[in-house]
């Protein structure tokens, strides 16, 4: 199935090409953001990447079918599967939010000038907005979707500082990198649009957990992880810490500078604490991702 030059859907039979402006895929919402992406001069759109990075980009996008091979949106015209590491590069999962970019921050700025609710940072003892707002989870998941419809998410969500520096150093090195977040596929387009804005060319795929979402259906992050076979995975929630450690991922568990309440893991009854370690910066993720290299491609050579 051919359609703009660089762009490869291989999500659903059942894709079609009008033309260049209304280009729709069945899988996602709207392929427009691929589309643009093939389009667009890199240096116009506005990478922030260094200009020895500067290249195609080429994000794949899963959006929830129950096969992830029979799912992904390319970007590049690869056909590759996401199956296992290519060579000995590791393949590393990255979440998005407290992890690359700001999303309380600028939620809590939402919810200040739409609802004059005061909350700031330290407030999140748990990353459960009904237990922090004390409303039911109806009620905070619908905040959350006006919230997708602001100025305060498109425009507002800073990245977390030193993130683009080590993730470029990180995929110059031997490491593959994709994201596996929890975001909901209601957000896609605008989450694969934020990350070309602020990481463009490091990520080579972005899974969907589809978490907490008005409709769809959702997949665990240790089942994403497993699937695609990542490594490691880099995330600020304790739950999905624990719960990647206990199918036998290694997780770095970002605690940005100790100030995130809701990333502390329980003093007592947990397991595999032997696979979780606490980072606090980006610099943190590089030295001990250099010091789990060597064992985890020792591992895979043995297998």
């Amino acid at each position: 199935m051919r359609g703009r030059p660089g762009f490869q859907c291989r999500a659903a039979q059942t894709t079609v090409y009008r033309d260049e402006v209304s280009a729709r895929c069945s899988l996602v919402r709207a392929c427009h953001f691929a589309r643009r992406l093939c389009t667009y001069n890199l240096r116009g759109f506005g990478l922030a990447t260094p200009s020895s990075r500067r290249r195609a980009p080429d994000i794949r996008a899963w959006s929830g079918a129950p096969s992830l091979n029979s799912s992904l949106i390319s970007t590049s015209g690869s056909s590759r599967h996401p199956a296992t590491n290519q060579g000995k590069r590791l393949r590393i999962a990255v979440d998005v939010d407290e992890v690359l970019g700001r999303f309380v921050y600028a939620l809590n700025k939402f919810c200040k000038d739409q609802y004059g609710m005061e909350y700031g940072v330290g407030d999140y003892w748990i990353y459960e907005f009904a237990k922090i707002w004390g409303c039911s989870q109806a009620r905070s998941n619908q905040i959350v979707h006006e919230f997708f419809e602001s100025d305060h998410f498109r425009e507002g969500i800073p990245i977390i500082p030193g993130a683009l520096e080590a993730l470029t150093r990180l995929s110059e090195a031997d490491y593959e990198l994709v994201v596996v977040t929890s975001r909901q596929h209601v957000i896609q387009d605008e989450t694969l649009e934020w990350l070309d804005r602020h990481y463009g060319g490091l990520f080579e795929e972005v899974y969907f957990g589809n978490h907490f979402a008005l409709e769809g259906k959702s997949r665990t992050k240790s089942d994403i992880c497993r699937t695609i076979g990542a490594r490691v995975l880099i995330d600020d929630n304790p739950s999905y810490a624990l719960e990647c450690a206990a199918a036998g991922i290694h997780v770095l568990l970002y605690d940005w500078d100790g100030a995130y309440p809701w990333s502390k893991l329980p003093t007592s009854g947990a397991h595999n604490l032997d696979l979780i370690r606490v980072v606090r910066d980006w610099k943190e993720v590089e030295t001990q991702l250099a010091s789990l290299a060597p064992r985890l491609r020792a591992a895979a050579d043995d297998s």
